[in-house]
C-alpha cells in the first residue's frame, strides 16, 4: 500500500511537471494580466508579502505549501492576485486578493492550515489595499 501511494505521488508530480511546461506557453498572457503588480511588496518589518511574478513561482508556492495555487490555475484568473507572505525566505501563508473588492478572500499556510500570523497577514494586506489599487490605475 505504501509503495502504491509513493508511486502515485511520483506520477502526480510528473503530470504536474508536464503541465508546468505546457502552461509556460501561457506566460505572455500571465505577464499581460499581472505585470502591473510585479514588485509590489507589503511589509510590517517582520512579514514581507510579495506578489507571485511567474508561473514558476505559482508552481513552487504550491509545491512548497502543498496547496492548489498552481494546480487550480490561479495564475490564469483575471480578477485574482496571489501574494506570498514570508518571514525571510520561509513561506508563511499564501494570500488571494479579489481585484474587484480588493479584499483578501483566502489566506492559508502549508496544507491549507492557518498559522499564528493568519489574522496579521489578512489585516496587513487589507490595510494596504490602496497599494494594489494604485497599481491597477497606473
Amino acid at each position: 500500500r505504501a509503495e502504491r501511494e509513493r508511486q502515485y505521488e511520483i506520477e502526480r508530480r510528473e503530470r504536474e511537471q508536464q503541465r508546468l511546461l505546457k502552461e509556460k506557453e501561457n506566460e505572455d498572457k500571465f505577464i499581460a494580466l499581472k505585470s502591473k503588480f510585479f514588485g509590489l511588496v507589503i511589509t510590517d518589518n517582520e512579514l514581507t508579502i510579495k506578489v507571485l511574478e511567474s508561473i514558476d513561482e505559482y508552481y513552487e508556492e504550491g509545491r512548497m505549501q502543498d496547496i492548489c495555487v498552481f494546480g487550480a490555475g490561479y495564475y490564469r484568473k483575471e480578477d485574482t492576485l496571489i501574494l506570498s507572505a514570508r518571514i525571510g525566505d520561509e513561506i508563511i501563508e499564501t494570500v488571494e486578493v479579489d481585484l474587484k473588492t480588493l479584499k483578501v478572500v483566502q489566506c492559508h499556510g502549508k496544507y491549507n492550515k492557518d498559522t499564528k500570523y493568519h489574522n496579521r497577514i489578512i489585516n496587513l494586506v487589507n490595510n494596504n489595499a490602496k497599494l494594489i489599487r494604485k497599481r491597477m490605475t497606473a
